[in-house]
């Protein structure tokens, strides 16, 4: 199966210069929905990570950026968030409880929906995933407990869902929505991840050392971009921040998550060399996201990156 490295030249393309007569609806509109009293802070770095590409013109990505909550922990967060705005959900203790109005709202106003970080797994999330998966129709990115409540679904429903699918799984989640063993799917990533791209018509990101990205037909890219400080608690929720950013407008789906890995990974490296590989923390990389973006747009306005 060949596998190819995602390259600065193609991801600037995902980064147009803007019309003059744009306005925040050219760009979408993205909701990140997460959070629980025991996870609090995952959500905070998505919404961290998708402000800081906002800053960077990854408007590829989100015109409008909303972060969903539970109500309880919602304080918590908006302290944390400067450009998306707070939507409270309903909740019991500051874990969240699947309410069909709030998630119908949200279905019907965002063109891309980022669900799991921090959310916790429960009978809720199950709900709430099922729901998305039957009626959302636009770009969908489940990560983390999303995965885990999509594990305990059936496929058929998985592939029915209208929405474009993109799924981030590391590899203990992929085991769970495979079947595959983790050594199975660590001898080799890509056949793994173009496996569950065609059993769940998604496209699929799977997290290792190396980041493989695949979709329908085969097609696999990839990205090597990371560092050891990465290893720390958050550090895929800032990357479902990124993507969220990438997918709104994004035509095609399998670069936009790979260039999504490779930003994340670039960021965590520049992260790094400031801090150590033992200090950084992920709000660290989020923090670099919108650097790394802007020096890639810097590159290619002095022609030395032509897509």
């Amino acid at each position: 199966m060949k596998t190819e490295y995602v390259t600065e030249e193609q991801i600037v393309t995902l980064f147009p210069k803007r019309p003059a007569d744009c306005h925040k609806g050219t760009f979408g509109y993205v909701a990140l929905i997460g959070g629980s009293i025991r996870y609090s802070g995952a959500i905070r770095l998505a919404a961290q990570a998708l402000a800081s590409a906002a800053d960077a013109a990854m408007r590829s990505g989100a015109g409008v950026s909303t972060v969903a909550a539970p109500r309880n922990i919602c304080p918590l967060i908006a302290p944390q968030i400067i450009e998306p705005t707070l939507y409270p959900l309903s909740d019991r203790d500051g874990e969240f409880v699947f309410n069909e109005e709030e998630l119908t709202f949200l279905c019907g106003r965002y063109d891309c929906i980022a669900f799991g970080m921090g959310i916790g797994l429960s009978d809720e999330t199950e709900k709430a995933v099922s729901y998305l998966l039957r009626t959302y129709d636009k770009t969908l990115i489940v990560d983390a407990d999303g995965l885990n409540a999509m594990a305990r679904l059936d496929h058929s429903l998985i592939r029915s869902t209208k929405a474009r699918l993109i799924l981030t799984p590391h590899l203990k989640e992929f085991s769970r929505l495979s079947g595959m063993s983790v050594a199975e799917a660590k001898a080799d990533p890509a056949k793994a991840a173009s496996y569950l791209a065609g059993e769940l018509d998604a496209v699929v990101l799977l997290k290792g050392s190396t980041t493989v990205v695949a979709g329908k037909g085969g097609r696999v890219l990839a990205t090597d971009r990371g560092c050891p400080g990465m290893a720390t608690a958050g550090s895929g929720d800032v990357l479902s921040g990124i993507l969220s950013a990438l997918m709104v407008n994004a035509e095609d789906p399998v670069l936009a998550a790979a260039a999504g890995a490779y930003i994340n990974g670039a960021a965590g490296e520049l992260a790094q060399s400031r801090r150590s590989d033992v200090t950084m923390t992920s709000s660290d990389t989020a923090a670099c996201v919108a650097e790394v973006i802007e020096e890639m747009i810097r590159q290619r306005d002095a022609g030395r990156l032509v897509p």
